[in-house]
């Protein structure tokens, strides 16, 4: 390779241009791609999450590399983000015995064995890498950090299994943004690219699930403590944009992804999440609401491990801050009724779909403080009831439960004056989230019959007495 080309790669690679190594490498006729261009290549797709690629490329050429530590380097770069730790291990620690003053190969050394556990060589690479090289040292591993040499990551077992739900139902990802530094998981970006069919980019997390979050004690069977992320973004998303206005996407992903480890909590459907500010200068979308994968198929929540474990997948959609308020006073279900598809696609300008809703006053007070009505109820206690009842103060008429909704605290018991027609029922507005003691409280005979079964329904004859509706026959 002639001087000036080398210089180019150089210069490319350190304006983070890899796609330009790319073409100027295919360009060349065959025959004059040697060692050092082909090495070159392979770099460039490492660079650009192409790494099967570039490993196909790296060992095409292995009997040339076998003394480079160059060779070793990229192979084990490419090893460490497809996962394959035992290999990467082996071609760092072979790139470092072939130049040990290389602060680069130390620090995926240090990199590797903290995925793998092995915190003598951890530690030994550290020092390496801050003898070396300071400046990366500084960067890469800043003294304000809690060290965690060993983040939590998923078996291969399941890595493979989560790797392969995403590629049935979000797509097949050619570009992974990969995480360098891991200290608590590791988190990956997968990018799938729009199609003729999904006119829009997906980012799907793959890491997240390695945590169990900290669920609420009735839920801890529900299967609900592990979950990865997703967001869609319109075709026309600069989507390696370095600025915020175009990074704050994936920004987001990866706060949310470590949100449960770090608040030693969890996220599931329809929680929220503030940021309090808009979350770049040319929108005024600031927080966000995780919903199913709304735009894929119904298997595409759920992923199944081999050991029967379970991975959840919500996607996750930027609100604005009075669809936020309408939310917290009404529940994630009556916001979402309000959503059509177009809204699960981010759309830095679109229409709040609550800018006519207005907080009333009665909806900032609390509830007053009541005696509990139902003493032995050890559920979820939340519940859906018209404003007839609400806010209007009439009796309830007629009662039915239902399947709850999937990771909020709800009973699925659902409770209405008896009158409201369907013109009515289909405003969400006109129904809200409130406790069952709120209910019973003022209807006394309905706290004896709430632990009836799903599918149960019971409405008040003339008497003013609750009885039991037959189900119709199917």
């Amino acid at each position: 390779m002639n001087e000036q080309l080398r210089a180019q790669f150089e210069a490319w690679h350190e304006q983070d241009e890899h796609q330009k190594i790319v073409d100027a490498v295919l360009a060349l006729p065959p025959e004059e791609r040697g060692y050092e261009e082909t090495g070159q290549l392979a770099r460039a797709y490492n660079n650009l999450g192409e790494l099967e690629a570039a490993l196909e490329l790296l060992l095409s050429i292995a009997e040339q590399g076998r003394e480079d530590f160059r060779w070793h380097y990229r192979v084990g770069y490419s090893y460490f983000y497809l996962h394959q730790n035992e290999r990467a291990a082996a071609a760092f620690d072979r790139a470092v015995a072939l130049n040990p003053e290389d602060a680069h190969s130390w620090f995926f050394v240090a990199l590797v064995s903290r995925t793998l556990g092995n915190r003598g060589r951890f530690e030994l690479a550290k020092e390496r890498v801050q003898a070396l090289d300071p400046e990366l040292f500084e960067q890469e591993f800043p003294p304000d950090q809690e060290e965690s040499y060993c983040p939590e990551q998923y078996t291969q077992e399941a890595f493979d299994a989560v790797e392969a739900h995403i590629r049935q139902y979000f797509g097949v990802y050619p570009l992974v943004f990969h995480e360098k530094l891991s200290p608590d998981i590791h988190v990956d970006i997968c990018l799938i690219e729009p199609t003729p069919e999904r006119d829009y980019y997906t980012l799907v997390t793959l890491g997240m699930g390695a945590h169990r979050m900290n669920v609420p004690e009735e839920l801890r069977n529900s299967r609900l403590d592990r979950a990865e992320l997703l967001i869609c973004l319109p075709a026309r998303w600069n989507i390696r944009g370095q600025a915020e206005k175009w990074y704050w996407p994936l920004r987001w992903l990866k706060i949310l992804a470590r949100l449960p480890g770090s608040e030693d909590t969890w996220l599931g459907w329809g929680h929220t999440v503030p940021k309090g500010a808009p979350f770049s200068y040319n929108t005024n979308l600031s927080s966000v609401i995780l919903t199913e994968p709304a735009l894929f198929d119904a298997e595409a929540a759920v992923c199944h491990l081999p050991d029967g474990d379970a991975i959840n997948f919500y996607q996750v959609v930027p609100i604005y801050q009075n669809e936020l308020d309408c939310k917290l006073h009404r529940g994630a279900k009556s916001l979402l009724r309000l959503f059509g598809q177009d809204a699960y696609v981010v759309d830095i300008d679109r229409p709040s779909v609550c800018r006519n809703w207005k907080l009333e006053p009665e909806d900032d007070l609390p509830d007053p403080q009541i005696e509990p009505a139902v003493p032995r109820w050890d559920g979820p206690a939340g519940c859906l009831a018209t404003r007839k009842i609400t806010r209007e103060k009439l009796p309830v008429g007629y009662f039915y439960r239902e399947a709850p909704v999937e990771g909020a605290p709800d009973s699925g018991w659902r409770f209405l004056e008896g009158n409201e027609d369907e013109s009515y029922m289909s405003d969400p507005a006109n129904t809200e989230v409130c406790h069952l003691d709120t209910i019973c409280a003022s209807n006394p005979g309905i706290a004896p019959l709430l632990t009836s079964p799903q599918g149960t329904a019971y409405f008040r004859g003339e008497d003013g007495r609750f009885y039991y509706e037959e189900p119709m026959e199917g």
